[in-house]
Formats: C-alpha cells, structure tokens, sequence
C-alpha cells in the first residue's frame, strides 16, 4: 500500500502562497458536479491552513456552503501542487474587500507534488495595467486580513 500524501504544505510551497498567487478552486455543487473558480486572494496562514477571499455572491460560496470539501491548484515556476481540504467560514464579510467577500479557512488534509523530472513549469501571472495601481493596496489589505493576527508564540 503507497504511503499517505503528506497533511501539510511544505514550506516552499508555503513561502509562495503568502498572497499574490493564481490559484484554481474547485468546489461541488448541489448534484455533485465539479465547479472551478479562478482565485487571486489566496494565502498561507501556515502549513495547515489556507485562507481565500471567497465572493459572496458567487457559486463557489454557495457550494461551500452546502459542502466543504473543497480542491486547490497551486500554479508557479517550478510548482504544480494539488491540495484538498475543508472548508470553514471564519468571517462572513472582510473588511478589506471591495465588494463582499468572506474569509474561507481551508484545513488542508491532502497535499499532492504534481511535479515531474525535467519538467520546467512556468506558473500563470497577473499585473495591474497602468491607471489600475491603486488596486495593489486593496490587494495587501486583503492579504494581510487572511493571514491574520501575528501569532504570539
């Protein structure tokens, strides 16, 4: 029998999820069908957790709703990972957001390597195009949001 898939992120994978990165969610909805959601307020709280803005007013939120088991791709330079988990509300509107949005934890409970050798994987981007700069500081407050207070250990 194969060994488990690791529980937690490493931290490499960790270090690139503190904000800023694309990721694709999938949730299921009432009849059971996949959902996919691309999704850009996506952070690390730590190797366990991941934090998502998540609209309100969106399928993804209404399937999480009604079912929390929840998938992540992870896409960047040199990283292709695959993680599922379940999702809790722990904030039904943040502050930060320009339109509403709640804060989602997902306890991470599977967390897959989908790299291979000699595979180079150049991960998707996003900028702000010029008179649209002003949305990097909505962006970091979000951040900062999900990630929460600093802890005190």
């Amino acid at each position: 029998m194969p060994d488990a898939p690791p529980s937690q992120m490493p931290p490499h994978l960790v270090q690139f999820l503190l904000g800023g990165q694309t990721c694709v969610v999938a949730t299921v909805d009432e009849q059971g069908a996949p959902q996919t959601t691309l999704m850009t307020w996506v952070v690390a709280r730590n190797p366990q957790t991941l934090t998502i803005a998540v609209d309100n007013r969106g399928r993804a939120m209404r399937n999480l709703r009604a079912n929390p088991k929840v998938a992540v791709e992870v896409l960047g330079d040199d990283l292709c990972y695959g993680l599922r988990g379940t999702a809790v509300v722990e904030k039904e509107t943040l502050a930060s957001a320009p339109f509403p949005c709640a804060l989602v934890a997902v306890k991470i409970e599977d967390v897959r390597d989908h790299g291979a050798a000699g595979v180079k994987f150049v991960g998707p981007r996003y900028h702000f195009e010029p008179g649209k700069e002003h949305r990097r500081g909505v962006q970091e407050a979000v951040f900062a949001e999900l990630k929460g207070p600093t802890p005190t250990i």
